[in-house]
């Protein structure tokens, strides 16, 4: 009986590091996508910035 419990945990803990692995993969992919949308959206003001003083400049 002690063998099977102690089988029983084994899986549990080798279950419970795959998913620690995934989490942490999972939580490096969604940095990278915020690494991504930080710099797009940098990219998009500063557009904006030149849109409108596009805008100003042919006004005035």
């Amino acid at each position: 009986m002690i063998k099977r419990i102690s089988a029983k945990m084994q899986r549990l803990e080798l279950q419970k590091s795959q998913k620690l692995e995934k989490i942490n993969q999972i939580k490096a992919e969604v940095k990278e996508i915020d690494i991504r949308i930080k710099k797009l959206d940098a990219y998009k003001k500063e557009f904006e910035k030149l849109e409108n003083d596009i805008a100003e400049i042919l006004k005035g």
